[in-house]
């Protein structure tokens, strides 16, 4: 995703879950980087390596730890000294919907581009989903032409689950306003 939003990613390697060596990569990444994104060790609980050491690498730190977005509720939101930080959740699907969200829009920006819209069709839903008031959920669905448009079928999952994605060919998103949305009515998938 770093590289179709036009950056060039660095990677640091895959890290033990040791705080020493997610503070000297996180540090490396910092002075090396203009935006640095990890991928896992994101959690809900005090026991968050991720959050900590983010914390403990500059000012002002941890700006958001957990969002109203499913999947991707554990995600980290900081800045280290003017660099922008962001922490994935470790499961795929939650770790895909949050670098939409979160980490295509800061590599356009940081390159002084304009923050594309991503390509969408509207589509009926095929059944009822609900959700909860309040939270954002993007949902993966499968699209098939029909003779009056676009139908989405949710394809229901976990979050840990990466076929999940190969089976999809958009997310369709329910506001955080919504409790949900009825079959037959219309809706924006993002294609992926």
């Amino acid at each position: 995703l770093v590289e179709e939003a036009g950056g060039a990613p660095l990677r640091f390697g895959i890290l033990p879950d040791r705080r020493e060596a997610l503070e000297s990569a996180l540090r490396s990444a910092l002075d090396a980087c203009d935006l640095v994104v990890v991928t896992a060790g994101s959690s809900a609980s005090t026991r968050d390596l991720t959050a900590q050491v983010i914390d403990s690498l500059g000012r002002p730190g941890v700006l958001v730890h957990g969002v109203n977005v499913r999947p991707g509720k554990p995600t980290i939101l900081g800045v280290c000294g003017g660099t922008p930080v962001v922490g994935l959740p470790g499961n795929p699907v939650s770790a895909l919907v949050i670098a939409r969200l979160f980490v295509v829009p800061l590599v356009e920006r940081l390159l002084g581009l304009e923050v594309r819209q991503r390509p969408s069709v509207t589509a009926r839903l095929a059944v009822n989903l609900p959700s909860q008031a309040g939270r954002e959920d993007w949902v993966p669905v499968r699209l098939t032409s029909k003779p009056d448009g676009w139908l989405a079928e949710p394809i229901f999952y976990k979050s840990n689950l990466i076929f999940t994605l190969a089976q999809a060919s958009g997310l369709l998103r329910i506001p955080p306003d919504a409790t949900g949305l009825e079959a037959g009515s219309a809706a924006q998938v993002e294609l992926l």
